[in-house]
């Protein structure tokens, strides 16, 4: 299966197209439900990924009402920190 872009839609709308590509949006912390309205603005795997059928999908998103803030979004799994690439 190919993972869809999920990044920049409402969340109802990331949970159809995830469902339809036969993969699942999960929230990134397993123990915090995912809200019922915002916007998705990480994922991972990312679009365009190969993934089994039924592959969790980690999604965050911004919940309506909290934006605004500004700055970085924090990435769902931090980088190397060396040329060497490791942490």
């Amino acid at each position: 299966m190919l993972v869809p872009a999920l990044v920049g839609l409402e969340v109802r709308e990331a949970h159809e197209l995830a469902f339809n590509a036969r993969v699942v949006a999960v929230a990134a912390d397993p123990a915090e439900p995912l809200p019922v309205s915002g916007v998705v603005i990480a994922q991972l795997p990312g679009a365009g990924s190969r993934v089994a059928p039924a592959h969790p999908v980690t999604i965050a998103v911004e919940p309506r009402g909290r934006g605004g803030g500004g700055g970085p979004i924090a990435p769902l799994r931090p980088g190397p920190t060396d040329p060497a690439g490791t942490t």
